[in-house]
């Protein structure tokens, strides 16, 4: 079984594209949280090639993508508390699957 990771992507997609559709892409990940209507962590266990393959037609044409892996051993930071929650839910499935 291959082991979720934590994914940061940066997606200013093509205003001809849906956002309903992007939503329904983001759905393939393990689990995401929307920072902002541009930023998204992805928990996956597809790697960034494979998000740059589902993605790239959202922002062919005129938007920009930029997706790397994250790494959350090191963080801090001033977010809400749902952010916070849902990172350390995912950072203790993490550890489980470590072991």
């Amino acid at each position: 079984m291959a082991t979720a990771k934590f994914y940061m992507i940066y997606i200013d997609r093509d205003p001809e594209r849906s956002y309903d559709d992007l939503k329904k892409t983001m759905n393939l990940a393990t689990d995401w949280y929307r920072i902002t209507s541009r930023y998204w962590i992805v928990y996956t266990t597809s790697d960034s090639e494979k998000w740059y393959s589902r993605l790239k037609k959202f922002v062919l044409g005129s938007g920009n993508l930029f997706i790397c892996k994250l790494d959350i051993s090191e963080r801090q930071g001033w977010m809400s508390s749902d952010f916070w929650d849902w990172l350390r839910q995912r950072e203790g499935s993490l550890d489980r699957e470590r072991v």
